[in-house]
């Protein structure tokens, strides 16, 4: 009686994610890797927290003639439960390399407690292995259950590690959010381990799936997918909140790629896409600030907000991006040179909308641009 109310949520909780799951399969990038990562770890979830269902239901003196049935479900959800955290890390380290030019390598050293907790679920038989059914159809620990959550909690702390590691590459957002992902299932499992009639580490896996899918549908509303950077709708979305809170340090960047047209003119669309993601990476490396926003409002047309109104510092992010532009056009790997215009604004006045300062940049920016074709042309 004391697992009915957690399996009863199991099989709530189970039946949400098949739905997610069919939700993601036919709404989501299945071609995007990080999109396949988390549908994978989505369906490896409900399937553990099916397994467990199962194993609670056969776990009764009554149904003897399923040991073999109640054994193989114990096997599975044994050797399935760690590779759940291993492929969360090897989907976060697929969302840092989603945008960046320079990819973090797979630690495959990581496969390593998969293969001793897979080797020593297969020889469990007796009360000297991992765990072990018993002449009366009940589950029992063995002596080697050890196994099984040191190598999930190998996975939970490296993950953390590797956040720690790449902070500067996540958004605080994306922090507390995959923070909470190997987190709240260690606390759980806690629970769990000191008491397994509490059903608590897929209930609690199962929830943090369903949050962070909620998040992944949000970010990739408000990214732009061939850059990384926010999108129009992102911009909106910080327009109101910026109004809202009647923000005084902000000023604004509106950048603008100089013959971008020749580009795709000369070499091609697809060239001039990779352009874009070129430039977007230097923009990325150029405002290193915490507490910035960089938009690609659409084409060659970008949009930094700095929530910083000391022109000193915001101008030398500026001079940042034009030394990586130049190193970049440098190196000489395209036959063509990357140059920008910029027109920079600050907020001082507090009647002011974030719009009307961006037409402001934008005519700066613009004015810029006819100044040195006039210089070029004469």
């Amino acid at each position: 009686m004391l697992n009915l109310l957690p399996t009863q949520i199991n099989i709530v909780l189970s039946i949400l994610l098949i739905i997610l799951l069919g939700h993601a399969y036919f709404n989501m990038n299945r071609k995007t890797t990080t999109n396949r990562l988390f549908m994978w770890i989505m369906g490896l979830t409900c399937i553990t927290s099916i397994l467990e269902i199962f194993s609670v239901l056969l776990n009764n003196p009554n149904l003897k003639q399923f040991m073999v049935l109640h054994n193989l479900v114990n096997i599975i959800g044994f050797i399935v439960t760690p590779i759940i955290p291993y492929l969360a890390y090897i989907f976060i380290k697929e969302w840092v390399n989603r945008y960046q030019e320079e990819k973090i390598e797979t630690n495959y050293i990581l496969l390593l407690p998969l293969l001793i907790n897979g080797i020593a679920t297969l020889t469990s038989n007796n009360e000297s292995g991992l765990f072990y059914i018993t002449s009366n159809n009940t589950y029992e620990r063995g002596a080697l259950f050890f196994i099984l959550p040191c190598v999930s909690y190998i996975y939970f702390v490296y993950n953390l590690y590797f956040m720690y590691k790449h902070r500067k590459k996540f958004t605080f957002s994306e922090c507390v959010m995959f923070s909470s992902y190997y987190i709240l299932p260690a606390v759980f499992t806690v629970i769990q381990l000191k008491n397994y009639v509490y059903l608590t580490i897929w209930n609690s896996a199962a929830i943090i799936t369903v949050i962070t899918y909620i998040f992944i549908l949000n970010d990739q509303a408000y990214r732009d997918g061939m850059t990384g950077l926010g999108n129009r709708l992102a911009y909106e979305q910080y327009a109101q909140n910026i109004n809202h809170r009647k923000q005084k340090e902000l000023s604004i960047i509106y950048i603008d790629i100089d013959e971008f047209k020749n580009i795709n003119d000369q070499y091609g669309h697809s060239e001039g896409d990779e352009a874009i993601k070129t430039f977007a990476n230097l923009l990325s490396k150029s405002f290193t600030l915490r507490q910035k926003k960089l938009i690609r409002l659409g084409g060659d047309e970008f949009v930094i907000l700095l929530e910083e109104n000391q022109k000193e510092k915001v101008v030398s992010y500026i001079q940042n991006l034009t030394q990586n532009v130049e190193t970049y056009n440098n190196r000489g790997e395209k036959s063509y040179r990357f140059k920008f215009s910029y027109g920079l604004v600050g907020y001082i006045n507090a009647n002011e909308s974030i719009y009307q300062l961006l037409e402001r940049a934008d005519q700066l920016m613009y004015e810029q641009k006819k100044s040195r074709k006039s210089e070029l042309y004469g």
